[in-house]
């Protein structure tokens, strides 16, 4: 099997940020993880390969591109998943107005053919997710273990990759269901949400930016997704107070103030709704050096 170094040669260097982790795979297993990720693509991004020495799915989260895979071609949009592997040609290329944020994940084994053949997604297979967000969360928790790298690793990364797969193929959306001017109104609204959550803190305020009425809005994302606009805004800004809390020494009033809270005491109540723990908690479990 490839090794670590093989593996990282692979990943584009045409990103603005990324989180990423590669595991050593054993010997004739019979369904491991590789390495797996989330880039947020820059505008040149560009990938073109004759071939790959893995399995790999990839699913798109925002922005927009084109793909080819083999003789098939298609759009990228948000929700977008595809699957290629060995002998299958692939051609990547991003929107530079609206470059790709994409997850994927490379695996092998003996088994995988089988595996993929029996539930009838096999390389060249592209298809579109009108519910993305459950995707969303299990390629994080995927990345989150295979991060961590802990003794069961690889088993964890192995049967979450199996689990993801699955889904995909699952929640495979009818084209008809998708090209349609209500999914392309919830499309807008979810990428401005993804854009701005920062700027926003109501319903009210997103659905007037984006031209809608709140009741409207709430109606598309019943439809289309599996959060409320509020409770994906919500995540989101919460999202971004839990790296703010790892990735600096700010106090928990600050992250509060930051993120337009006046009273830190309602900022904990949302992101223990979120994270389920305070958040001094959660910067202690990390870095108990830090204060809180």
């Amino acid at each position: 099997m490839q090794g670590i170094q093989t593996a990282s040669s692979y990943i584009s260097h045409e990103v603005e940020t990324s989180r990423l982790f590669f595991l050593d795979p054993v010997e004739d297993e019979d369904f491991a993880v590789v390495f797996g990720g989330f880039e947020r693509c820059a505008a040149d991004y560009r990938i073109d390969r004759r071939d790959f020495p893995w399995y790999s799915l990839e699913f798109v989260s925002h922005g927009a591109g084109r793909l080819r895979l083999g003789n098939a071609e298609a759009e990228l949009v948000p929700g977008s998943f595809y699957v290629y592997g060995p002998s299958v040609p692939q051609r990547i290329e991003t929107s530079p107005e609206n470059p790709l944020g994409k997850y994927f994940v490379g695996f092998t084994g003996r088994q995988v053919d089988e595996f993929l053949e029996r539930y009838d997604i096999q390389p060249g297979y592209i298809s579109r997710c009108a519910k993305g967000e459950p995707i969303r969360r299990a390629f994080d928790t995927l990345i989150d273990r295979g991060i961590r790298k802990s003794r069961l690793a690889r088993p964890l990364c192995a049967s979450i990759t199996r689990q993801l797969l699955l889904m995909c193929r699952d929640d495979a959306a009818d084209p008809v269901s998708t090209d349609t001017p209500a999914y392309a109104t919830y499309s807008r609204a979810r990428d401005f949400i993804e854009r701005s959550y920062l700027a926003f803190t109501s319903l009210e305020a997103i659905a007037k930016a984006c031209g809608v009425d709140a009741p409207y809005l709430c109606r598309l994302f019943a439809r289309f997704h599996d959060e409320s606009p509020y409770q994906f805004l919500t995540r989101l800004r919460m999202g971004h107070a839990s790296r703010m809390l790892l990735e600096s020494d700010a106090s928990v009033k600050s992250v509060a103030s930051a993120l337009g809270f006046k009273d830190a005491f309602h900022f904990s109540r949302v992101f223990k709704s979120v994270h389920h723990v305070p958040p001094s908690r959660f910067r202690q479990s990390m870095h108990p050096q830090w204060p809180s």
